[in-house]
């Protein structure tokens, strides 16, 4: 963000970002809406001052592009193909889910879910443990039935998981927490099965008292369990998105390596002393979303965009896969047209004047936002890894960055834009998502731009 004691506000050619970042933080020091600022007060404030050719009229071009930016969020998608990517189970939804769910609506889109790591490691010891133990208590209870099936231990397993998805579904409808439960241990024993090859419910008992018991004494996990817990996650997404009912083929789980590489990459020159920085493995991280973007042809993509520092550094790492995965199909299709969607979540924000489109969120869309996340996101709810400037449920942190960003946008367009509007969507507006549309050369550069940054000793930039 940039503010008066900011050199880098001053230097470099000036640009209408500039000047948004000027008027609306002009607004902001004197508490007063756009519409009533004078020439005097723009003069009087060091950065304002540096508008070129200032007049009032440079107050309304603020406005008319703050509004065009509204509008932009508002614009239906129709005949897309839609590629939302995360960095870990739960980035999609806390930085788009208003968006995604009116391009759910139309059958017309194709939308897909690439969810790129694992995310074991947001899962504790004892969530899993008691989940263990709860699909013991109802294999006990004879309540999980299918281990009857006269395959199921060779191959049987694999199906449903659709039926674990609608049973768990169907009861949050019925309010119901203990079939919710079992719907969800169902899909803990189906994914154990196959982790550790069990063949009889006897097998079943052996392999869970014996974790249960790693758990307990807080024993390294085997990779069989960074497999479950990462598993656990995977239904969290899957749920979430079969709220609005996507297809299970088109949530896609990537588990792509770099999220077990510990390292931040290599020596950057031959200087011992300067800064490390990491850097995609092609055939590791690359070349699975690559084969994605082919076979799925998507027309937009959304990507986390969050420099390196501002967040968990995944989120960096997977940013700077998909830039290049998108940099290597540019070589090889047409891609023109393709938009590039950036969103930023509870770890980092966009600026208003960064953002070039605003999508409203309305009561309705917090209210489905809130319990879907609660329901969906067991492991999350109480976060393991909580933001260091919140404590409670991510979800709540995202909704209050949503008000926050429709209270700095009233500073431009006014409070009575939003609730005498003629459009039903904006008077129901309560908050908004700040994203940024780009072209694959600017995703591109914007990705080179941050890998630079680092390499350099800096930040990123915002």
């Amino acid at each position: 963000m940039f503010n008066k004691t900011d050199p880098s506000y001053f230097d470099g050619p000036w640009t209408f970002e500039k000047t948004e970042h000027a008027v609306l933080g002009l607004c902001k020091t004197l508490d007063r809406y756009a519409h009533k600022l004078t020439l005097e007060d723009l003069r009087n404030d060091p950065r304002c001052a540096r508008i070129p050719d200032l007049s009032l009229d440079t107050v309304q071009q603020v406005i008319h592009d703050v509004e065009a930016k509204l509008w932009r969020g508002i614009k239906p998608f129709e005949n897309e193909v839609i590629y939302h990517t995360g960095p870990h189970h739960d980035d999609i939804m806390l930085g788009l889910m208003p968006f995604i769910n009116r391009q759910l609506r139309s059958p017309k889109n194709q939308v897909h879910f690439a969810i790129m790591t694992s995310g074991y490691h947001s899962v504790t010891d004892a969530f899993l443990q008691k989940a263990m133990e709860d699909t013991l208590d109802y294999l006990h209870q004879g309540r999980i039935q299918m281990v009857k099936y006269p395959d199921f231990f060779d191959r049987g397993y694999r199906f449903k998981q659709v039926k674990d998805i609608h049973h768990y579904l169907d009861n949050v409808a019925r309010r119901n927490p203990d079939e919710m439960r079992r719907g969800f241990c169902h899909r803990i024993l189906r994914d154990a099965v196959g982790l550790w090859g069990l063949k009889s419910v006897d097998d079943i008992e052996t392999c869970f008292k014996m974790e249960i018991e790693n758990l307990k004494k807080s024993k390294p996990n085997s990779a069989e369990i960074q497999k479950l817990k990462g598993e656990i996650r995977e239904f969290e997404e899957e749920l979430v998105w079969a709220y609005a009912g996507t297809a299970l083929d088109h949530i896609h789980h990537l588990r792509l390596g770099l999220y077990n590489d510990s390292s931040f990459g290599v020596i950057a020159d031959s200087d011992p002393q300067s800064p490390k920085v990491w850097s995609p493995n092609r055939q590791r991280d690359v070349e699975p979303i690559l084969n994605q973007l082919r076979a799925i042809k998507p027309t937009v993509i959304t990507v986390a965009i969050d420099s390196e520092g501002q967040g968990p550094n995944t989120h960096y790492k997977v940013m700077q896969s998909i830039a290049e995965a998108v940099r290597l199909w540019n070589a090889e299709a047409d891609l023109k047209d393709l938009r590039i969607i950036g969103y930023r979540n509870v770890w980092s924000t966009f600026h208003p004047a960064e953002a070039n489109i605003y999508v409203p969120v309305s009561l309705n869309a917090f209210a489905v936002f809130e319990k879907a996340f609660k329901d969906s996101y067991l492991t999350q709810y109480k976060a393991e890894f909580p933001n260091p400037d919140f404590d409670g449920p991510f979800s709540e942190l995202a909704e209050q960055i949503w008000v926050k960003n429709y209270k700095d946008v009233q500073f431009i367009l006014g409070k009575d834009f939003f609730y005498e509007n003629a459009h039903p969507l904006i008077r129901a507006t309560h908050g908004l998502i700040f994203l940024k549309e780009m072209d694959v050369k600017g995703f591109v550069a914007l990705a080179e731009e941050m890998a630079l940054s680092v390499r350099d000793g800096g930040s990123s930039p915002p």
